[in-house]
């Protein structure tokens, strides 16, 4: 059997984007990197490419940490900020002073609201990306060596 499978990229999307929304560069970059680890899961193969980089820039301005250094992977530089970063988002959205959330999240807010995105897959996303940062914050490769070296000596498949 041959076959080929086209998987489309949310990188233009991103790019086109990013003057519309106002992002930074270090947004832009933040976002990029979670498009990357996206690839690390199904998310391509279950969701339109504009949603992931919807998704992507979500977590990048809402969750964005306050170092500017993004190399590699966005997994070490959002994992602590998704869990901190929620209740500070709460915290902005229920100011009691009433000045809301920061200026560039009521953009996006409003952008959001008059697109046709698809939320609750924009929220699956999310979750996903989630779930994977927090997956690789737990993984200890050191324990999973050990694990497989006790299994292939308690089978004996060593000789």
């Amino acid at each position: 059997m041959n076959s080929q499978l086209i998987v489309h990229h949310p990188y233009r999307t991103l790019s086109e984007l990013q003057p519309e929304l106002s992002l930074t560069s270090d947004e832009v970059a933040l976002a990029w990197s979670v498009i990357n680890d996206h690839y690390l899961t199904d998310l391509p193969l279950l969701y339109a490419p504009h949603v992931i980089a919807v998704m992507a820039i979500i977590v990048a301005v809402v969750f964005k940490p306050s170092s500017g250094n993004f190399h590699g992977s966005a997994a070490p530089v959002l994992t602590g900020a998704m869990r901190d970063g929620g209740m500070n988002v709460l915290a902005a959205l229920g100011d009691r002073t009433g000045s809301g959330p920061p200026p560039k999240i009521q953009k996006l807010i409003s952008w959001l609201a008059e697109s046709e995105i698809d939320i609750k897959g924009v929220i699956e996303c999310t979750q996903e990306l989630v779930s994977l940062y927090e997956v690789w914050e737990q993984y200890s490769e050191k324990t999973c060596k050990e694990l497989l070296g006790r299994m292939v000596k308690t089978k004996n498949l060593d000789k």
